[in-house]
């Protein structure tokens, strides 16, 4: 995980603004077809502690429980695919597309690959897994 400065994360419409105090994690993405069918594509998460996300505006946050593993949080105005939740963890992974510029984040890992889609190329120089990195 890489120390960063407070960043502030938004959806399209600002119905959903956070700011993230501590560390985030660099990005991976999931290629899973839960993500897939959530985001149009595959999924760009970094992840923090949720003790370390403060809420500057959450009016159009709802939680969609998708799996008996996990929830997704999502803006209920703009659409915006914000959170994934392991329901009984203390982290949070967060679509690393809400953050502004710069974000000082990198993509080092893809995970779920093997339902990755026929239309795209995966980087070679990232380290892949099957399933998740663990």
């Amino acid at each position: 995980m890489k120390k960063t400065q407070p960043q502030i994360a938004r959806c399209l419409c600002g119905g959903v603004k956070i700011k993230i105090l501590g560390k985030l994690r660099n990005v991976i993405n999931c290629h899973c077809k839960q993500c897939m069918k959530t985001h149009g594509n595959f999924a760009a998460y970094t992840n923090c502690l949720e003790e370390n996300i403060v809420f500057m505006n959450k009016s159009t946050l709802r939680w969609y429980s998708s799996s008996n593993l996990a929830k997704r949080g999502f803006c209920n105005k703009c659409g915006a695919s914000i959170f994934y939740k392991i329901k009984k963890g203390n982290s949070i992974s967060i679509s690393a597309g809400l953050f502004d510029n710069p974000t000082k984040l990198k993509t080092d890992t893809n995970i779920f690959t093997k339902g990755k889609l026929d239309y795209y190329k995966l980087d070679p120089n990232l380290r892949n897994f099957s399933r998740s990195e663990k």
